[in-house]
């Protein structure tokens, strides 16, 4: 083509446009090309006849594609009050998937699809009304389409609180504060449940949900295939080389062989500094507004005790203790020690390393370096979930492990109810991970909560029964405590009260088994049953919500919020039942089900 290729594409693209190509039927389209093979003015731009097969294939065919799929300046152009960067996802997100845009700390997720293939935006959103804030673009392709039957779309897809917006052509501009004013912003916070520890345990019967459960906490994450990990633990691991790789000579050289794991470990490290995180030391360090773009990282240990996880979790365990947040108003500072020694990275080829981690580029120079000088210990957008069964093929826990956990009965905080199966009223608020490692005396306490002296009179009444068992409390279990008030900010007695109730279920009732002997200590020479002791003293500190159906559920929601709290029963009274009734029939005792 003797003649410049962008005025052929220009001249073909300015005739479809008057033609109103995206519209014609295959009929249409044919004549239209046709015309464009025979027309002598785009043969002199050419400098040659064209052919059918380009004039079809290669200009059509990108013409069409422009005008299908949106851009971040269509973006730009239809929604005011934001910039490119806060538009999150490429190219390939924009066409064809869910991409977000992140404003004043809340993340709207967004997608894309032809008008006339609308339906398209439910098999990416999913058609329930979750509460958040969703967009969809629809594209028209360059040709109007009738307004009656533009609103009509808009209306169906509001009705599923998806709010849709034509693009090519673009409509009017409309300011991201209609849809993200302050108040949406403070909802979205208070359905954010920010845990006092990265590692939970999801304890149940086998096919209640618990792996589906973490997949969907991703899902509302953000990018799913970015921010989940599945690994299906295996009944042969006996050390952390299992989870997190080894040092192979079979070469002749070191090399290490790296796993899922430590891989998505690193790419949690790479979101944390792509969004704002300075390096500094063996610390990171940033603002409370950067913490909102960075995403939960959901690692997903599937059947996690079929093997023995003090042997081959030990490293995270023990890690896990180390990390540290300190707070200078809206600036944090972050550290914790190495999961992944910066001498192993020294001993083996670093070069190989580097590549097989996913940091070559001179944009994770720095990173790297932070690596090779530190190691890399464990990311603070990082949740580890188990999934846990508990039956004659699978190990149990040490009070070591339930210490550093916390450990959710799944069907006492999501139940499957049958009767709900095709509609549920009820979902689970989003989870976040923690943001605060302590609770010093510069942490305000809650207005029902008079200088922490109710929550720590709480412990204190629990920690009385349990003194002098192997169940006894410490240190870590207050603090863990006061990090859970700070994380909910209970407004009330009621709300406070329900705070405590899951903490038994989280952190105390996990750690009680056993037979009557065990279960039985002595005050002078009378037997007292710890259980029925426990029961005794939550009935008094409980006493707002030891009633039927008296609590709300602090971790769903109803999905219309109009209905107000959920209300259940106090989980724990339902629990020391069960325990004590198995107890009185078995002879023995445990929190799992």
């Amino acid at each position: 083509m003797s003649s410049d290729r962008q005025a052929v594409f220009d001249y073909i693209f300015s005739k479809a446009d008057e033609a109103g190509y995206m519209g014609l039927d295959s009929s249409e389209s044919s004549k239209f090309q046709d015309a464009l093979e025979n027309d002598p003015e785009l043969k002199a731009i050419a400098g040659e006849q064209l052919s059918r097969k380009y004039i079809k294939d290669t200009v059509l065919n990108n013409y069409s594609k422009q005008r299908r799929y949106i851009t971040h300046d269509d973006v730009l152009e239809v929604i005011s009050g934001i910039n490119r960067e806060d538009i999150e996802g490429g190219k390939k997100e924009l066409e064809n998937g869910v991409f977000y845009i992140n404003k004043n700390g809340v993340k709207v997720s967004c997608t894309s699809a032809s008008y006339s293939e609308w339906q398209t935006v439910f098999k990416r959103f999913g058609g329930r009304n979750s509460g958040e804030v969703r967009f969809a673009f629809l594209t028209c392709g360059g040709v109007g389409v009738e307004e009656s039957k533009l609103n009509e779309v808009k209306s169906i897809l509001s009705s599923y609180g998806i709010n849709a917006f034509i693009v090519k052509p673009n409509e009017a501009s409309v300011d991201i504060s209609d849809y993200i004013s302050l108040q949406s912003i403070v909802v979205e916070q208070a359905k954010l449940i920010r845990v006092s520890k990265p590692f939970i345990l999801l304890a149940g019967i086998s096919g209640t949900g618990k792996t589906r459960f973490v997949r969907s906490q991703a899902e509302f994450s953000g990018s799913f295939l970015d921010s989940y990990c599945l690994v299906s633990v295996r009944p042969d691991w006996h050390e952390p080389s299992d989870l997190m790789g080894y040092t192979s000579r079979l070469t002749g050289r070191a090399e290490y062989v790296v796993t899922d794991v430590l891989l998505f470990i690193v790419k949690a490290w790479r979101d944390i500094f792509s969004k704002g995180g300075t390096l500094h030391g063996g610390s990171i360090s940033g603002t409370s507004s950067c913490l909102s773009s960075m995403q939960v990282f959901w690692l997903c240990l599937d059947e996690m005790n079929l093997a023995p996880v003090e042997q081959y979790f030990s490293d995270y365990l023990s890690v896990l203790e180390t990390r540290q947040w300190k707070w200078d108003e809206d600036k944090f500072v972050y550290s914790c020690d190495a999961i992944f020694k910066a001498s192993t990275i020294r001993s083996v080829d670093s070069d190989k390393l580097r590549d097989d981690l996913g940091l070559s580029g001179v944009q994770c120079d720095e990173l790297w370096q932070h690596f090779l000088l530190n190691g890399i210990g464990l990311p603070f957008n990082l949740i580890v979930a188990g999934t846990v069964n508990m039956d004659e093929t699978t190990h149990g826990f040490s009070r070591k492990v339930i210490d550093r956990a916390l450990t959710f009965d799944f069907g006492e905080f999501y139940p499957n109810d049958f009767d709900s199966y095709f509609a549920s009223q009820s979902v689970a608020k989003r989870i976040a991970y923690p943001i605060y490692s302590g609770v010093d005396a510069g942490f305000a306490a809650p207005a029902c909560d008079s200088r922490w002296q109710e929550t720590i009179g709480f412990l204190n009444a629990v920690n009385s029964v349990l003194r002098g068992t192997p169940f006894e409390l410490a240190y870590r279990a207050l603090n863990e405590l006061l990090l859970s008030v700070v994380g909910f900010n209970p407004s009330g007695d009621d709300e406070l009260q329900s705070v405590w109730d899951d903490f038994l279920m989280c952190k105390v009732l996990p750690r009680i088994e056993g037979d009557v002997d065990k279960l039985t200590k002595y005050e002078g020479s009378v037997p007292v049953g710890v259980l029925n002791a426990l029961n005794q003293v939550c009935a008094i500190r409980l006493n707002d919500i030891w009633g039927a159906d008296s609590r709300p559920d602090l971790h769903r929601e109803n999905i219309n919020p109009a209905v107000g709290d959920l209300i259940i029963a106090c989980r724990s009274k339902k629990k020391l039942m069960w325990m004590q009734e198995r107890l009185e029939r078995s002879g023995f005792t445990s929190f799992w089900p």
